[in-house]
This record gives structure tokens, sequence and C-alpha cells, in this order.
């Protein structure tokens, strides 16, 4: 008998070895193919064209590790398994760690099977027939699909452990900050750069708590849940603006909770924005700007404490206090922090140095309307209303109301103390 070579059936894969012969071929040509790969890479995806020369082989490897992949499935029409997938998803942990966008690293993926198919067609048309192409295709797309789904698992699911450690991460450093825990500017400069993060040079701090404005509940009844979303909503509402001025690493926000209160860290708060978002959700608060590391831990202090003890005369003014408010308070109270020296300053602001303004505010405060203060002074009524104007202009402090009355009243006997 004549033995016979059986041409395959129409549709049936072609002989594994005739594949194998092709694959020997093109893995011949891998690293001008890599090569192509690497720069359709760079050409076609900003994330890519920057990176170090560590990353750049990182990303060549795993190229090379994807297209022997392919070629050997599509050798012996084979498909990933568990190992191929848990690798994928590897990949997908990793880009996560090093903050590599999700969509330039899955784009990545579709530029290189696009120069693979380019490459093929110039140089190993001769050695892949039509059939063979399309099956390698299949190959290909499904090595694309299924390594793509892996990727994004990878990617999203240490994404989430990732931000879920930084939050946390974050809100200890926030913590330790207004503990006075983080006073080494070595050692902040250093648990900062583990974060990845930039501290602005100056901030905003802000203490809220869900209360009556004219008779607060003491913070202590306040629950941490509700303490947490006063924080919370402020912060949020805050931070648009401020992102919009930060650097990239600057942290333009951050919120927890302490002694039963939210306090928040913005870059720059909208004052306008603030006292509507606490007058609409019912809130009271504390606004210090300016605050630094190093001043974070007393201004979180008398802020706390400004809100527990501020009198029902104030909070029927205001719903936010303002240093000088928190100045004031602390100073009556008794409070440890108590400074005389800085009552006048925040009270007053820079007037706090004009001998007129003060003059003028010590006559009002003790007489009976400007022309009584006029009288002691023996200048014009007109001249004794121009420079209250003046000092309500600067100070935002209205000196007819009876707490900022009072205020002024304790910063003029306490910078003479």
């Amino acid at each position: 008998m004549t033995n016979k070579t059986v041409p395959p059936a129409q549709g049936a894969s072609p002989p594994v070895a005739d594949r194998r012969g092709a694959v020997a071929r093109i893995l011949a040509d891998e690293t001008g193919m890599v090569d192509a790969f690497m720069a359709a890479i760079a050409r076609e995806i900003p994330a890519y064209a920057n990176l170090d020369a560590r990353q750049l082989e990182e990303v060549r490897s795993i190229i090379v590790w994807t297209l022997r992949r392919v070629l050997e499935l599509w050798s012996v029409d084979g498909a990933l398994g568990p190992e191929d997938i848990r690798m994928f998803r590897g990949v997908g942990a990793v880009r996560a760690r090093d903050a590599r966008p999700l969509a330039a690293v899955l784009r990545a993926y579709r530029v290189a099977a696009l120069a693979f198919f380019d490459r093929i067609g110039e140089r190993f048309a001769d050695a892949v027939s039509v059939r063979d192409l399309s099956a390698l295709a299949r190959v290909w797309l499904t090595v694309l699909d299924q390594s793509s789904e892996a990727i994004f698992d990878g990617y999203e699911s240490t994404g989430r452990v990732l931000s879920e450690d930084r939050e946390r991460s974050l809100r200890g450093l926030l913590t330790d900050l207004l503990l006075g825990r983080q006073s080494h500017a070595g050692t902040l400069r250093a648990r900062l750069r583990e974060l990845d993060a930039e501290l602005p040079s100056s901030f905003d701090l802000m203490v809220v708590s869900p209360a009556s404005p004219v008779a607060p509940a003491s913070p202590a009844a306040t629950g941490p849940d509700q303490a947490e979303r006063a924080a919370a909503l402020v912060t949020a509402a805050l931070d648009a603006r401020a992102a919009g001025e930060a650097a990239e690493l600057e942290l333009t926000s951050l919120h927890t909770v302490m002694d039963g209160v939210g306090v928040a860290l913005v870059k720059a708060v909208d004052v306008t924005l603030l006292d509507r978002l606490v007058t609409g959700h019912d809130l009271t608060g504390a606004l210090l700007t300016g605050v630094t590391a190093a001043t974070a831990p007393r201004d979180h202090r008398i802020a706390v404490h400004g809100l527990r003890h501020a009198s029902p005369l104030v909070w029927t003014e205001r719903r936010v206090l303002d240093r000088g408010d928190l100045e004031v308070v602390a100073l009556v109270t008794g409070h440890p922090d108590a400074d005389p020296g800085q009552v006048a300053e925040a009270v007053l602001g820079p007037l706090a140095r004009d001998a007129d303004t003060r003059r003028t505010l010590d006559a009002a405060i003790y007489s009976d309307g400007a022309p009584a203060a006029a009288a002691r002074l023996h200048v014009h009524p007109q001249t004794v209303r121009y420079r209250l104007r003046r000092l309500a202009a600067a100070t935002g402090r209205d000196p007819r109301t009876p707490w900022n009355r009072f205020a002024f009243q304790t910063a003029l006997l306490a910078s003479n103390s």
C-alpha cells in the first residue's frame, strides 16, 4: 500500500510542526520586534515616554514574555492557564503601586499587538499563511481580552487597598500633627516622602461640629459619625477649589475626628463658601488660617476649646469663629494656651500698631456714641466714625455689636497688660 499525505480538512488547524517552524523564524527576530514594540509604545503613550531605565527594562521583559507566550499558544492551539492569569493580575497590581495610569497600561498591550502584526506582515508573509495569520490573530485577541481583565482586576484590587492604606496613613499624619507628635522637621519630611505627599507651606485648619449656633451642643455629646460627616462635608466642598491651585504632590485636604469634633486641613478655605456650608447644614465651626506644622498643635487646641466654651453671645453673631474670637475665648476662660500678646494682633490685625485707631476704639468703647468719643479725643465726630469704619473694614468686626465690642475691649486690655 502506498502511503499518502492527507491534507487537513477544510477549516482544520495546520500541522503543529509547521507553526513551530514559523515561531522559530519569528523569534529569531525577537530583538528587532521588541524594539519596534517599545518604540511604538513610547511614541503612542505619553505615560511611557519618560520611564527610567529600570522601568523600561521591566516593560521590555513583560513584552518578551507575552510575545513568547502568544507564539507558544499559537503553535499548540493552546489557551492561557491559571498561572498566566495570575501573572497578568500581578502586572496590574504592580502598576497600581507605581501609579501608572490603568488606561495607559491596557493601551500598551493594544499598541504592541498592532506593532506585532505590522512586523509579521512586513517580514514573515511567506512563512505564515492566511489561515495561520487568522489563528494567530484569534490567539492574540483572546490573550489581550483575558490579560486586560486580569490586569484590570489586579490594578483595581490593589488600588483600593493602597487608597485605604494611604488614607489611613494620611489621617494618622494629621492626628500626629495636631497632637504635636510630628514636631521634628526632618522626620516629617521623611514621612511625607513615604506617603508620596507634600504639605503646603501653610494651610487652613477647621474644626466643625453639628450644633445649634445659639446653644451649641458639647462636642463630647456629638457622635463620631456626626463629626465625621461634618468634616467630610466641609472638606469635600472646599477641596475642589484648593486642588486646582496645588502642586502635583501637595496635599489639598485631610480630615479626621478628634476630641469629638471634625477636624479638617485645607490648603485654602473660601470663607464665603464655608459660611454658606455651615449655615445650610446647621454646623458651628472655627477657622484658623496661616497654620503650619509647628503651630498646628496649639491652633487645634484653642479651636476645640473655643468651639466648646464660646458663650451664646458669640453664636448669635457668627457661625464660624476666627482666630481673634478663639484667642479671646482662650484668654477669658483661662485656657493654658492663652497668650495676651496674641490677642490684640488676632483681633485688630495690622491696626494693633496704629495709635490713632487704638485711642479711637478705646474712646468709643467707653463713650455713648461718636460725639462723646470725639469730645474725649478732641476731634470731629466724623473723624471717629471714619476711623471706626476703617477698623470694621480691616478686621471684619463691627464694634457696635456686643461680641465684637467685647472682643475689642479684651484686645485693648490684653495689649496693655
